[in-house]
């Protein structure tokens, strides 16, 4: 389960997920040279020149690697704590800072890295959003993406401020790169159409799911005053922080392509995927100094490649599930991780096209359980019509893009509903918001032909599968647990009671905290729905925008709506207290 690859010192390393090491492949000769099991599960690679740094989001670890290929050695020089969930990391041009994007502690960590590459927390910087993908776009300037919507910040990495927060018309950002030539940040993303029903039609022509590259002018991103540093030895910080000499190429929205949907703001949209040739979950991107880019289609176990900003893309196939993009020193060639067949496609970079040049297998494959065979179809987006999205790109990684969607799961149409979680979704049955699939494969049979308007046959449809691995999703951790932040337990105990007095465990029940029945909350459906099933409340405060219709922005919201009991409405002490627990769930 390679997730992740740096190139170090003539090597790739890649680093595997679901075994917890690390795979050198020699460059040169393109072969596995060793492998080294680091930690119980690994979520990030990158180098600093130096040493290679990887994530151990299992134990929520940074750990200091310094490799060896040559005589086969790996050695652990140093680990450091991180938040919960330690997701992507970036490390600086100048070796100087590392920042770690923290997925359920919704932070990033800023770090500087001193002479002997050890790294020092300088700032943990809690976010609005739970983040992904992190990038530093100049040598103190630090961009953080939303893993589920399409929110983004820039941050000073010398100061730990936030310096602008700021999105796209997306959900899903699998890809950050800046563009040198053009001066610009470039996004991949996916964007659901909420007011779109799932039809043959809407999905064959791309309209319920788009899939496209946003490019954003860097200067949007500059703060317009120095920030206070607590960095003062690097020369490039200290000229940057004076002004520096970025300028932005006048040419740069001269050099857009012509069907790119170009905003008055200088940002422009590439589509991505054309009817009967969709390019479900777009993700990582590496951008040349020629300004060839290079962008996976992980849905499709394909590649896209283009030698120029201005010209269309083409496409190359790679393995299943191509999760990540690093290039050599000499931007001569890509090497492109396929998740689920444990190998590295190598891609040769030419002036003028791009072609396959191996595959390198990391490890023979085993035969794969039910289960594993459920996730690779659940990420796999050539399973709905042409290829347009994956059960992903809504439920991302088993969670929710906290969207609205029209999928008829429900039965009706023109009430589009909240996306569902499906973390620990086995113990929160029955299932969609009117309660009435009795079955969770009855729920994955509904998804797989309305939803996603699969072509496949009913002997072909992956239903057991894909029920067997939603079986085996745990829910996500409370806020305050994820940031360690939990209440003493006297006060969990006040917490409970409140809960329990004020009647909400009449319907948020038992162990899962739901219940088998439907009740009228008094919110109704623009087609007059009034009865909906109550949502588990584990992880409930990772799962905003709440209720059927996203209407609460915030738990504070749902708790001083009055939908649960008008008659009796909480104070702010009963609030405050209700509060704290569900950020523990």
């Amino acid at each position: 389960m390679p997730i992740d690859a740096a190139v170090h010192d003539n090597v790739v390393f890649t680093a595997n997920s679901r075994s917890g090491s690390i795979t050198a492949v020699d460059q040169s000769g393109l072969n596995v040279v060793s492998e080294w099991k680091v930690a119980d599960s690994l979520s990030a690679v990158e180098s600093t020149g130096r040493l290679l740094l990887a994530l151990d989001d299992s134990a929520g670890r940074l750990l200091v690697l310094k490799p060896d290929p040559a005589a086969r050695e790996l050695k652990l020089l140093s680990q450091h704590p991180l938040p919960m969930s330690p997701v992507d990391l970036a490390v600086s041009s100048d070796g100087g800072m590392v920042a770690v994007s923290s997925l359920w502690s919704a932070s990033i960590s800023l770090l500087a890295l001193d002479s002997a590459g050890i790294p020092h927390l300088q700032a943990e910087v809690p976010l609005p959003f739970s983040p992904r993908r992190v990038l530093f776009s100049d040598c103190c300037t630090v961009i953080v993406a939303d893993s589920f919507g399409g929110q983004l910040a820039a941050v000073d990495a010398t100061s730990g401020n936030i310096l602008k927060n700021f999105s796209v018309h997306g959900h899903n950002i699998r890809g950050l790169a800046v563009n040198a030539r053009t001066n610009s940040l470039l996004v991949s993303c996916q964007t659901l159409d909420s007011s779109t029903f799932t039809t043959y039609e809407r999905v064959f022509w791309g309209v319920l799911m788009q899939n496209g590259l946003h490019s954003i002018p860097l200067q949007d991103l500059f703060s317009a005053a120095p920030q206070a540093s607590f960095i003062k030895s690097s020369a490039e910080r200290h000229e940057f922080q004076q002004g520096g000499n970025y300028t932005v190429n006048p040419d740069a929205v001269a050099s857009a392509p012509a069907y790119a949907q170009t905003s008055g703001t200088g940002r422009s949209t590439y589509p991505l995927g054309t009817p009967s040739i969709g390019s479900g979950d777009p993700g990582t991107i590496a951008v040349t100094n020629t300004d060839a880019t290079v962008l996976v289609l992980s849905g499709t176990g394909q590649v896209a490649f283009r030698t120029a900003s201005h010209l269309p893309f083409e496409r190359i196939h790679a393995g299943k599930r191509p999760e990540s993009i690093c290039l050599s020193a000499d931007q001569k060639l890509a090497f492109v991780v396929n998740r689920f067949e444990d190998s590295v496609t190598v891609i040769s970079l030419q002036p003028d096209s791009a072609a396959v040049r191996t595959t390198v297998a990391l490890a023979p494959i085993r035969p794969l359980t039910q289960e594993e065979i459920g996730e690779q179809a659940f990420y796999d987006a050539r399973i709905s019509l042409d290829g347009w999205y994956s059960c992903h790109s809504c439920h991302t990684d088993g969670h929710t893009n906290g969207m609205l969607a029209d999928t008829f799961g429900d039965e009706d149409r023109g009430a589009p509903k909240k996306v569902s979680s499906l973390l620990g979704v086995a113990t929160t049955g029955p299932w969609a918001w009117n309660g009435s699939k009795k079955q969770l494969e009855e729920q994955v049979h509904t998804s797989l032909l309305i939803s996603m308007q699969s072509q496949l046959s009913t002997e072909q449809l992956p239903i057991e599968p894909i029920a067997a691995w939603l079986r085996t999703l745990q829910p996500a951790p409370g806020l305050a647990a994820a940031r360690r932040q939990l209440p003493d337990p006297q006060t969990l105990l006040q917490a409970r009671l409140v809960f329990k007095n004020s009647g909400c465990s009449n319907c948020h029940a038992g162990t899962a905290l739901t219940s088998a029945t439907v009740f009228d909350v008094g919110i109704h459906d623009e087609q007059g729905e009034t009865e909906f099933n109550p949502p588990g409340l584990a992880g409930v405060s990772q799962r905003g925008p709440w209720f059927h219709d996203g209407r609460a922005s915030s738990l504070e919201d749902v708790l001083r709506s009055g939908h649960h009991d008008p008659t009796s409405p909480l104070n702010d002490s009963q609030i405050r207290l209700l509060l704290m627990l569900l950020e523990t769930l």
